[in-house]
């Protein structure tokens, strides 16, 4: 069988009138059926538990960070015993506490080192927790260091003293004598001076940061140590209110999925509000009036069944979430965002088929009706179902969990809901279509009364409506098993006067898109679209990429003036980069032990490192002892000095930065062995970015060596570097799917380039616009970047197919004729979703702000080119020449339309 551009359209009108026909005939059987399997689907939401590992959702799998970080863990695993600050590569059970001097104090005075002091003791020994029977502080709970003590930041009250006393400190390296500790990465804000040497000497500072590491094995321990943190939130929250003279953050590693839950709860209300108000617009959209009086329709108008199409989108949706935890499939705190979008997708769709039913005759059965209503909606529906699906199903294919997870289980409750209006909405279709028939109230379900001037006011309330006109003798019937032939040609009988005709559809058809059409008009729209393309392509000049730790937090979350902490005193100046050498040489080699050296130097001294001062190389500091107290040894004995040296103080940090093993000739040498350099200028996304490439790019140059460079923030970093490949990615072959589903449904070849034109300008003004609007390309905007796709097509290719399938002969004609079918159903459909999402727009919360902006931007967009821009193109670029074909048919085909 050979297929063609449109081929798909009439086999799939010709299957669903034959299927509304069977829906007629068994109601019941499709009615209670969605709501016996949602019944059952939604119990699995008992067992449906949150996912909330930040660093896991909202970083690449393939990230090379985290090889990076496997690498380390490997070498140096985080065990009781070996904990030293500032060389952890994971996050579990650690608390961090920043201190700030208020009023700019210099954070070294005595006033201010006494109470940081005090607070010190408070949180050792006043934080405590019950659990079995016993009473837990910190000491209980802390991760030992090789000295085997808890760390215990005596570094603060000694440089505060060394200070008081007027002992110059040298930054970001303390040294005394032949012992040195690199500083920069707790105490910052500070000011510098130059000594006598050319050395820098710290004149103040601002902030001190604090590290306490918890053991976080066996569970049973990890989870009392859970306790304590959350514990120590509540004690700390109290307890700096009491601080006079600092200011005090704080972060645990519960932090951010808690926060993240935080988000979701507060989006359970916002959903209520966002169902009732699409129940409203719902019921408005569905009041029809009686001809010539301003009264309801109560026949007609049937607002039990906007309830109902609505609430349709809510089975779908739990059904979808129940089936997919059953299935084992994750959940993340971010699908809470889902609802509004799929009952918004649901809303729209209810529009279409009731639309599709008040444009039938009322003259005939209902079962007729409500095959042609389905043959006509549903073709329309299926588009929108299987678009807005597949764009969320090419999301599936990118790296970053938590989009993976939103596009799964945003994909599966788009079918399902699409499946149950299938059935159980058309079944409510086919008992209002009977109510109607009879004439009933469709609220009450009694006879309505026919419209009189001189009825009581009540009467004319609550209780008119009307009966079909007869047909004329003419017209003839449709029996139940008439072909979509006899139907298409019923549309161009007289008794097409029984169709119910709308205000909106005539305001667009008759005034609107005349309008559109003068040529001065033309003119303005097309240098708006212009000036439209400049800013969209200026956004995305600006883009910024990545999705930052602070915007995962609530915006009144006691976590954010930590980042901002850490962003404005630390991230500027200091923060520690670990450097790791898997494959070392031999270092009895003197040689080898320079080229050690050049390699540690070349690190520091790049651009986005302190320099030399900040290496914390036990290597180097070896030689400064040697030299200190003159010794000398075998070249041959270097591993035997090299152990001795470094185990000879058991509070030094690189005790934990070599790893030892035997050569082929068993004996003891360094296998492994990692060091420390200070960085400077990482504040913001881009400059970290930088920071990554350029470390990454000096460690392939020693691919002799195995050189692994590794902090935290780099697992942000990789996702910033990877979202734009990914969303490329996913908005072409999103594309792809596109064209090849509207080639099956447009019948002129022409027109599939100008969906993707469309598609194409639609996605950049996303992205342009978005920027302008402060938001970054992220695991966030990127999910709404990808349904954008989707939604581009609703407002594409079906306003194309409209254009070509239309019997006019001009282009301004054919224009007016898409328009006046299109026009109210494109605006309902975008009104209907913004609406959804509105009651995002006031959360404190970047995450849903943000899901918000993209969102709106996706349907305000889509929006004015299928009613602006979409149909100047066509009238411009395609013309009449599509018509050819068309015209040799004897009559219009019905025509489907995307969002009604």
């Amino acid at each position: 069988m050979r297929l063609g551009f449109g081929c798909l359209e009439p086999k799939a009108a010709k299957f669903f009138h034959s299927y509304g026909l069977l829906v007629s005939g068994y109601p019941f059987i499709f009615l209670v059926s969605p709501i016996l399997v949602t019944c059952f689907l939604a119990t699995g939401l008992i067992g449906l538990e949150p996912l909330s590992d930040a660093l896991y959702l909202y970083t690449p799998t393939d990230a090379p960070s985290k090889t990076e970080r496997r690498i380390i863990h490997d070498a140096w695993p985080l065990v009781d015993g070996t904990f030293v600050a500032g060389r952890a590569v994971t996050q579990s059970r650690e608390v961090q506490v920043a201190v700030v001097a208020r009023s700019g104090g210099n954070i070294l005075d005595r006033v201010f080192s006494n109470e940081l002091k005090l607070m010190e003791s408070f949180i050792r020994n006043n934080i405590t927790v019950q659990f079995s029977n016993r009473t837990w502080s910190f000491a209980d709970l802390c991760l030992a260091g090789p000295d085997g003590r808890c760390a215990n930041n005596d570094h603060i009250q000694l440089a505060s003293r060394l200070h008081q006393h007027g002992i110059n400190i040298t930054y970001p390296t303390v040294r005394l004598s032949d012992k040195s500790a690199y500083i920069a990465s707790a105490l910052g804000g500070v000011k510098l001076a130059k000594g006598d040497n050319g050395e820098n000497i710290i004149v103040e500072a601002t902030a001190w940061l604090l590290i306490y590491q918890l053991k976080f094995y066996p569970n049973e321990i990890s989870y009392v140590s859970g306790l304590w943190e959350r514990e120590f939130k509540n004690k700390m929250d109290e307890y700096k209110k009491q601080a006079k003279y600092i200011s005090i953050t704080y972060f645990h590693s519960q932090t951010l999925s808690d926060e993240l839950n935080r988000n979701a709860e507060r989006l359970a209300p916002k959903f209520i509000g966002a169902f009732v108000i699409l129940v409203c617009f719902s019921v408005l959209c569905s009041i029809v009036t009686i001809k010539g009086s301003g009264y309801i329709d109560w026949v007609v108008t049937k607002p039990i069944l906007s309830v109902l199409g609505v609430s349709n989108a809510g089975m779908g949706i739990a059904s979808a979430m129940g089936m997919l935890t059953y299935l084992e499939i994750q959940y993340n705190d971010i699908i809470a965002v889902m609802p509004f979008l799929v009952v918004a997708v649901g809303t729209d769709n209810m529009f279409l088929m009731v639309a599709s039913l008040k444009r039938t005759d009322r003259n005939l059965k209902y079962d007729q009706r409500i095959a042609e209503c389905m043959a006509d909606a549903a073709v329309s529906i299926l588009i929108t179902a299987l678009t807005d699906a597949l764009s969320f199903g090419v999301g599936t294919i990118t790296t970053i969990p938590a989009v993976q997870i939103f596009c799964i289980y945003t994909m599966c409750a788009l079918l399902l809901t699409f499946a149950y209006q299938l059935t159980f909405f058309c079944a409510i279709l086919v008992y209002y279509t009977r109510i109607e028939e009879q004439g009933l109230h469709s609220i009450w379900l009694r006879p309505a009364v026919t419209y009189s001037s001189t009825s009581p006011l009540n009467v004319k309330l609550f209780w008119l409506g009307s009966q079909p006109q007869k047909p004329l003798p003419s017209c003839g019937t449709v029996s139940s098993t008439s072909s979509v032939s006899t139907m298409t040609s019923q549309a161009t009988s007289p008794a097409s006067k029984h169709l119910h005709h709308c205000a909106a559809t005539s305001f667009f058809r008759n005034w609107y898109a005349p309008v559109l059409m003068q040529p001065w008009i033309r003119a303005i729209a097309g240098l708006w679209y212009l000036i439209y393309l400049g800013i969209s392509i200026y956004g995305c000049t600006h883009l910024k990429e990545g999705l930052e730790p602070a915007n995962l937090l609530v915006d009144d979350s006691y976590a954010t003036p930590h980042y901002r902490v850490l962003e404005k005193h630390y991230w500027h100046y200091g923060a520690s980069l670990q450097i790791v050498v898997s494959n070392p040489p031999d270092l009895r080699d003197p040689v080898e032990r320079i080229n050690m050296d050049k390699m540690a130097s070349t690190f520091a001294n790049c651009k986005v490192a302190i320099g030399d001062d900040s290496v914390q190389f036990w290597l180097r500091e070896m030689q400064v002892s040697e030299e200190i107290h003159k010794i000398q040894y075998d070249n041959e004995k270097f591993y035997d000095h090299a152990a001795q040296y470094i185990y000879s103080d058991m509070s030094q940090p690189w005790v934990v930065d070599v790893v030892w093993g035997r050569n082929n000739n068993s004996e003891r040498i360094i296998k492994t062995f990692r060091f420390m350099i200070g960085m400077r200028d990482i504040s913001t996304t881009t400059k970290q970015t930088e920071a990554t490439n350029t470390f990454r790019e000096i460690a392939s140059r020693f691919e002799q060596y195995n050189v692994t460079t590794y902090m935290p923030l780099w697992l942000f970093t990789d996702q910033y570097a990877l979202v734009v490949p990914n969303t490329m990615q996913d908005i072409i072959v999103a594309v792809a799917c596109m064209l090849v589903i509207s080639a099956l449904l447009i019948p002129q070849p022409v027109c599939s380039f100008w969906v993707a034109v469309t598609i194409g300008s639609i996605d950049l003004g996303v992205l342009g616009f978005m920027t302008l609007w402060n938001v970054n390309l992220d695991a966030i905007s990127m999910i709404t970047i990808i349904m954008s796709v989707g939604f581009s097509v609703d407002y594409s290719a079906h306003i194309t197919y409209a254009y070509v399938i239309s019997k006019e002969s001009t282009t301004s004609a054919r224009v007016c004729d898409a328009l006046g079918d299109l026009g109210w159903p494109v605006a309902q459909g975008a009104m209907s979703t913004i609406l959804a999402v509105s009651v995002l727009s006031d959360v404190p919360a970047y995450m849903i702000v943000t899901f918000f902006k993209t969102v709106f931007l996706a349907i305000s967009i889509g929006f004015l080119h299928g009613l602006v821009f979409l149909p100047l193109m066509l009238s411009v670029f395609v013309g009449c020449c599509s018509s050819n074909k068309i015209e040799t048919k004897s009559v219009k085909e019905p025509r489907f339309v995307g969002r009604y």
